[in-house]
């Protein structure tokens, strides 16, 4: 007798929709890339490792390895990443919906990997900028279910977030700002609340291959018995060849939302994307996380 598994044809078809979005949006603007403007691509792959007790007594360890594909031209982007996670932990623990560890009280040993949930992003490039005034760009992003839920790697519910980034060169340095907010599904046992989130920080162009900066990222809680996101990032990003580039970063984490401490390195290759300026203030939603 043939069992029918709904659950994960629902996963695949979770995935069919994520590629089908991205390419969707690409078909879209397919017209737009064909009256002259330029094309970019990126590619990046990591390793993201962080550990913390999330304001539990168990320690928690999570391993994010995502593959992501950015394409787009001078006046807009869109992005596909599929990622790999492995969760350890002393207790029971599950992904939240913003991609970060729920420790769950009286719970058994949480030892799990397997597919996260795969995200999509589109950003217009709103505004050039200009010696006075900033570069503007606005981003949507969509979160699929894709992770198994049974196994605490995903919420099993869509997500979505809209943002706009603010990015100001002075000089050597490239400020830049982030504002968004989030809207997530609820899931079966409580109800998930819709927040705000930003991002502030400075990259400083040391030479025409190395540049180092640091960002502070905060959101609000997204329950009543959670703490929300604070937590500071450091990094170096070093250009190997004309093509590729290596960045990593260290961050310390300030709530019980946040982790201890975490450690990651990106590897790019790109085709133009990095003359465009607007790599980095989205660069670790787009690759690490929702």
């Amino acid at each position: 007798m043939t069992i029918y598994n709904a659950n994960k044809t629902k996963k695949q078809n979770y995935v069919s929709h994520a590629v089908g979005a991205l390419l969707a949006l690409l078909l879209c603007s397919a017209p737009a890339a064909a009256q002259g403007q330029s094309r970019h691509v990126l590619f990046t792959t990591g390793l993201d490792f962080s550990t913390g007790d999330y304001g539990s007594d168990q320690t928690t360890d999570m391993l994010y390895i995502p593959f992501t594909t950015k394409y787009g031209t001078d006046q807009w982007s869109a992005t596909l990443t599929i990622p790999w996670i492995s969760l350890e932990s002393d207790g029971e623990t599950i992904i939240g919906p913003d991609g970060r560890p729920i420790p769950v009280p009286g719970g058994e040993p949480t030892s799990e990997s397997g597919l996260g949930d795969i995200t999509a992003a589109y950003t217009w490039f709103a505004y050039p900028g200009t010696e006075t005034y900033p570069i503007v760009d606005v981003t949507g992003r969509i979160k699929f279910p894709t992770a198994d839920e049974d196994k605490g790697l995903g919420t099993g519910e869509m997500d979505f977030a809209l943002e706009t980034d603010l990015i100001k060169g002075i000089n050597q340095h490239s400020l830049f700002l982030t504002l968004g907010y989030k809207i997530f599904g609820d899931l079966p046992d409580f109800e998930i609340d819709n927040v705000f989130y930003m991002s502030i920080g400075d990259s400083y162009r040391y030479s025409n291959q190395t540049s180092f900066g640091a960002f502070f990222d905060a959101r609000q809680a997204t329950t009543e018995f959670s703490d929300g996101v604070s937590e500071l990032t450091g990094f170096v990003s070093h250009r190997l060849t004309d093509k590729w580039k290596l960045m990593s970063y260290l961050v310390a984490g300030f709530s019980n939302a946040s982790p201890d401490w975490g450690i990651g390195v990106m590897v790019s290759r790109h085709t133009g994307f990095d003359e465009l300026g607007r790599i980095l203030p989205s660069l670790r939603r787009d690759v690490f996380q929702f």
